[in-house]
C-alpha cells in the first residue's frame, strides 16, 4: 500500500535528522552504489573567492577523492567579477558560467537562475545544491542531506537547517533568519500549514531526486527556496521532504537593504502561488517596485528600486534537455508549468465514451489495471493485439512514472492500432500502487489514452488537458463520488463547459 498523509507529529519523528546519523559515508557509498545512482554537487556563486578555493577543497578532498561519494562538483556562476571561477578551476572544480548555459532561453542573474540551468550542466540522478559563502565547510553539508534520500526511497527532496550566529561588532549572538522567523513562518502557518514544521525553509543548503527537481518550476532570485517547497509538497506531499539539523553554520550576513529586497521577492513568491493554488484572491495584480523612505541630509527622500523576479519552467520542458536525457514530448506535457490547477485554454476535445469508463476496476497492481483496461478496449473492437501495447506501456511507466499526484495516473502511447484518439477511463476505491519514486500515494483514477501516428498536436493537448484538470482535489472528489459511467460522462462535458466559458469570458478558475 502507498504512503498516507502524515501529520505534523509523525512527519517530525520521520522525516527529521542529525547529520550524525549520516557519518557513515562508507555505507552511503554502498547504498548509492546498489541503487545504482550518481550524485552531483553545485554551488552556485557570485564574487565567492574568499571561501570558494576551501570548500572545494575540503569537499573534493573528503567526498571525491577519499570517499567517493560524490561523482562531480562544480559551480555556475552569475558573472563574478574577482577570481571565483579561476580559483574553482585551479581547485578540481567543474565551472560554468550561467548566461553560456542554454544561450537561446536567454539568462536572468539570480540564484534561482544557477539551480535551474545546473539541471542541464549536471548529470547526477541526486543535485546537491551548497550556498559557496560557508566559512566553517564540513562534508556533513553535502553527506547529512543525501544520506536520508539514499536511506528512504520515499524521500526525495531534503532541507538543512541549523544555528546561524550574528556577528555584532566583536560579539557573535544568535540571530540568524530574520525573514523566515518575521515573514515566511507566520505566513506558511497561515496558508501552507504542512510547511510549517520545516526549522528553515529558507536554508541554503538542500538535496533532491532529478526526477522531481526536473518537473517543479525554478523562480530565478531570492523566491527559489519558497517557491521549490511549496511546488514540491503541492505534487508530491509533505512527505516526500525532510529534513537535516547540521548544527552551527557561519557564512556572510545580509545587510538590512539586502534583506528588505529578498523579503519583497519572497513575498510576491508566496502571494502568486496562494493566488495560484485558489488561498487567496488578489483584486490587482502585484507590483515590481519596491518603494521606502531614506534620509538624506536634514531630510527625507521617497525612494523606489525595480524589483523583478522571473520564473523558469519545469526543465523537463525545455527540448535540449529531453534530447539530453531521451525524454519524449508527450511524457513531459503531463507536467504543468506552475501549480494553476485547471487548464487556461479549455478542456481538449477527446472525452472518454461511455462504454469506455469502469468505476469499478479489480486490478490491483499497475500492470493489471493497464491490461483490464485494454482488454476493455479490445472488447469494443477498438484495439486488436492489448499484449504489445501492455509491453510498450509498462516499459515506459518503468522508465517515467505517470503518476501526476492526487490520486491520477495517465499512462499513454501512440499506436497504429487507433485510428483516432481514444480515451479508457477506470475507477479503483481501493487503490493501486503505480510504483513511482516521486508520489507514494494511491492511484485511484487511471486515464489511459491511445493516439495515431497523425494526430500528435491534438494527442499532446488531450494529455495536457486531461492531467491539469485532474490535478484539481474537487474534480477528483467529484469523480470519486459518481455512480454511473453515465455520471462519469456528464461530468467531464460539464467541467468541459465550465473551462470554455472560463476561457472566453477570461474569469478566474470557476472549479
Amino acid at each position: 500500500m502507498a504512503q498516507k498523509e502524515m501529520d505534523h507529529e509523525q512527519w517530525l519523528k520521520e522525516r527529521t535528522f542529525h547529520h550524525s546519523q549520516f557519518a557513515d559515508i562508507d555505507e552511503l557509498i554502498r547504498l548509492k552504489r546498489e541503487q545504482g545512482l550518481t550524485i552531483s554537487l553545485c554551488l552556485p556563486t557570485l564574487n565567492e573567492a574568499k571561501t570558494i578555493g576551501k570548500i572545494i577543497r575540503v569537499l573534493k578532498g573528503s567526498l571525491m577523492t577519499r570517499h567517493p561519494l560524490l561523482d562531480e562538483i562544480g559551480i555556475v556562476d552569475s558573472g563574478s567579477e574577482d577570481a571565483t571561477r579561476d580559483i574553482a578551476r585551479r581547485a578540481g572544480a567543474k565551472v560554468f558560467l550561467a548566461e553560456e548555459a542554454l544561450p537561446e532561453l536567454g539568462s536572468f542573474r539570480g540564484k534561482g537562475e544557477n539551480l535551474w540551468k545546473s539541471l542541464y550542466l549536471f548529470s547526477g540522478d541526486i543535485i546537491v545544491w551548497v550556498d559557496a559563502d560557508i566559512r566553517n565547510i564540513h562534508p556533513r553539508f553535502v553527506y547529512g542531506l543525501v544520506g536520508p534520500i539514499l536511506h528512504n526511497p520515499e524521500i526525495g527532496y531534503v532541507k538543512s537547517f541549523y544555528r546561524r550566529p550574528l556577528k555584532m561588532g566583536f560579539k557573535v549572538v544568535a540571530g540568524g533568519g530574520r525573514v523566515t522567523e518575521l515573514m515566511v513562518r507566520p505566513f506558511l502557518n497561515l496558508l501552507f500549514p504542512d510547511l510549517s514544521v520545516l526549522a528553515q525553509p529558507l536554508s541554503g543548503e538542500y538535496t533532491g531526486k532529478r526526477t522531481i527537481l526536473e518537473r517543479i518550476p525554478f523562480f530565478t532570485g531570492y523566491g527559489v527556496e519558497t517557491g521549490m517547497l511549496i511546488d514540491i509538497e503541492h505534487r508530491y506531499g509533505i512527505g516526500t521532504i525532510a529534513q537535516v539539523d547540521m548544527d552551527v553554520r557561519i557564512h556572510r550576513n545580509q545587510s538590512i537593504e539586502s534583506l528588505r529586497r529578498m523579503s519583497y521577492v519572497i513575498l510576491s513568491v508566496l502571494m502568486r502561488r496562494s493566488e495560484q493554488l485558489g488561498k487567496i484572491t488578489l483584486l490587482e495584480s502585484l507590483g515590481h517596485q519596491l518603494q521606502y523612505i531614506k534620509k538624506e541630509g536634514p531630510g527625507y527622500l521617497f525612494d523606489a528600486e525595480e524589483v523583478h523576479g522571473k520564473e523558469r519552467p519545469p526543465m523537463i520542458t525545455v527540448s535540449k534537455y529531453r534530447e539530453l536525457y531521451g525524454i519524449e514530448e508527450d511524457d513531459a506535457v503531463l507536467v504543468e508549468p506552475a501549480p494553476v490547477p485547471v487548464p487556461t485554454r479549455g478542456l481538449g476535445v477527446h472525452l472518454p465514451l461511455e462504454p469506455l469508463i469502469k468505476l469499478e476496476l479489480e486490478a490491483h497492481t499497475r500492470e493489471e489495471v493497464i491490461k483490464e483496461l485494454l482488454q476493455l478496449l479490445q472488447f469494443r473492437n477498438i484495439i486488436s493485439a492489448p499484449d504489445p501495447l501492455l509491453e510498450e506501456i509498462v516499459r515506459r511507466e518503468r522508465r517515467l512514472s505517470t503518476n501526476v499526484g492526487r490520486g491520477v495516473a495517465i499512462p499513454h502511447m501512440v499506436t497504429e492500432q487507433v485510428d483516432e484518439i481514444v480515451v479508457a477511463m477506470g475507477r479503483s476505491r481501493a487503490g493501486i500502487e503505480f510504483q513511482s519514486s516521486l508520489i507514494r500515494r494511491p492511484v485511484h483514477i487511471i486515464l489511459l489514452i491511445l493516439s495515431p501516428p497523425g494526430k500528435r498536436e491534438i494527442y499532446l493537448q488531450t494529455l495536457s488537458s486531461l492531467a491539469k484538470l485532474f490535478r484539481h482535489k474537487k474534480v477528483v472528489r467529484d469523480f470519486m463520488e459518481v455512480s454511473t459511467s453515465e455520471e462519469a460522462l456528464t461530468l467531464l462535458k460539464k467541467y468541459k463547459t465550465l473551462i470554455s466559458l472560463q476561457h472566453q469570458l477570461k474569469l478566474k478558475p470557476l472549479i
